[in-house]
């Protein structure tokens, strides 16, 4: 019996020592009758029993920056840095934290000549010398110590200033006293000082909820769609209203006027131009991006055109000679009548710059040719006039032959080679000497390669393009 006393009061001591260690992090909740453990509020970090808070802004001299710490609640106050470990500690956030690297405060000040403490504790920097920047200008008005960046030694430290400069300070209390600190973390919601049961009518000024885009009314097709659709909304409460402005230079100079889009109907080549929209209400106002009104259109072609020559076993580039438009048009190539559409092969390609390239051109590609344009944003096309090839026999015959897949020339011992693209969009060629000027050195023509679009934007599609005549 005497043993089992022994030990249960020995359990007592033990849990009643292990209470008392745990009493200062514990925060006892008398109506729910359990303990919560304290942890420091959002926006303070936390080292070895203590929570600190870096105060950016406003910054402040060195008087106002404790009583603003003090205000924290009992035991706060600016940062005393009493040991290695918490100098380390405070060094490794301001390198990581502040990129500008500028002043902070701490509860450090000079008591009596060469003797300084923390007015925090009461701890001295007896043993705390090498935190002290070294070759620091001693004046007898620098009597306060803030952290501070030496661009010479590379490295956070101690540094005496007047106290008078406003600067950023840091301020520490003890997990204890955390529970007289207004947790700013807490969110408030649309019930915090409004009595207002929707929270879609709490009182706020007008937030984009979506912004308007460019767009293109299709001259074309405004038998069919005969209006254009620009959108700009935005929430708020009282509900923003709407203001319609378009863009102008004056004297160089951009102005705005107010419009009303739905007072007239009417749509004309004129109206085009930037745009933007203001939603306001009696708490604000906000604009939206300019956005660009276009009206997209394709014009005739010029019907009069005349005929292509080509030498045979030579390259040859047809021109399209586009009508005038607006966007971007694609181009298609006819021969003798329409829709009987040019085939692409390894000599002919129709390029995306409109033009119909042949790497040489031979007796069968004698014809009527026709170029048409179909506009990107519509289904509306012209048809362009069409014109003969006419193509002039070589003076020599030679022998065709295949050579790695491409239809070359062979004339004595020369043999031209086609053009060939890697995914590196770089071209290979090989000069040809020929022995009379009766046939073409191989060349790249119109200042192939070529990319489409020229300025691609990443994750945009392109087309490479690579053709060489000869």
């Amino acid at each position: 019996m005497e043993l089992w006393a022994l030990v249960i009061v020995a359990t007592v001591v033990v849990a009643a020592g292990r209470a008392q260690m745990l009493q200062n992090n514990l925060l006892v909740d008398p109506l729910l009758e359990n303990t919560v453990e304290k942890t420091c509020p959002t926006n303070w970090s936390t080292h070895r029993g203590s929570c600190y808070k870096y105060i950016r802004s406003p910054v402040k001299t060195r008087q106002q920056a404790r009583a603003q710490c003090q205000a924290y609640g009992e035991g706060s106050d600016l940062v005393s840095v009493s040991n290695k470990e918490e100098h380390g500690f405070l060094t490794r956030y301001l390198h990581e934290n502040d990129p500008l690297q500028r002043k902070w405060y701490t509860a450090g000040y000079q008591k009596t000549p060469g003797f300084w403490e923390n007015e925090g504790d009461g701890s001295s920097y007896q043993d705390m010398t090498e935190a002290f920047l070294p070759e620091q200008a001693i004046s007898p008005q620098n009597n306060y110590l803030a952290y501070s960046y030496s661009v010479m030694h590379k490295e956070w430290g101690l540094l005496m200033v007047d106290g008078e400069e406003a600067l950023l300070y840091v301020c520490e209390i003890p997990q204890a006293n955390i529970n007289n600190i207004i947790d700013e973390s807490v969110e408030r919601d649309h019930e915090y000082g409004l009595v207002i049961e929707d929270p879609t009518k709490v009182p706020q000024g007008p937030v984009f909820d979506l912004q308007p885009v460019d767009k293109i009314f299709d001259l074309a097709r405004r038998e069919v769609i005969n209006y254009i659709s620009v959108t700009c909304l935005a929430k708020g409460y009282p509900p923003p209203t709407y203001t319609w402005y378009k863009e102008s230079y004056e004297n160089e100079a951009i102005r705005s006027r107010p419009i009303d889009p739905l007072q007239d109907p009417r749509f004309t080549v004129e109206d085009r131009g930037k745009y933007h929209c203001r939603a306001e209400n009696k708490f604000g106002s906000i604009t939206s991006e300019s956005i660009q009104l276009s009206f997209a259109y394709v014009a005739e072609f010029n019907l009069k055109r005349s005929d292509e020559i080509g030498n045979q076993y030579w390259g040859k580039a047809i021109y399209c000679d586009p009508p005038q438009h607006f966007p971007d048009v694609r181009y298609y190539w006819a021969r003798t009548f329409f829709p009987n559409l040019v085939e692409e092969d390894r000599r002919t390609m129709v390029s995306h710059d409109g033009n119909l390239y042949f790497s040489y051109v031979d007796m069968i590609d004698n014809g009527l040719y026709s170029c048409n344009v179909m506009s990107t944003v519509s289904g509306i096309g012209k048809n362009g006039p069409f014109f003969n090839l006419d193509v002039l026999p070589h003076r020599e015959s030679a022998g065709l032959c295949w050579v790695g897949g491409v239809r070359t020339k062979t004339l004595a011992k020369t043999v031209s080679l086609a053009c060939s693209v890697n995914f590196e969009t770089r071209c290979t060629r090989t000069s040809l000497l020929p022995t009379t000027a009766n046939y073409q050195q191989l060349k790249f023509a119109n200042n192939f390669p070529k990319a489409f679009p020229e300025a691609p934007i990443r994750g945009e599609d392109v087309r490479l393009e690579c053709i060489v005549f000869g």
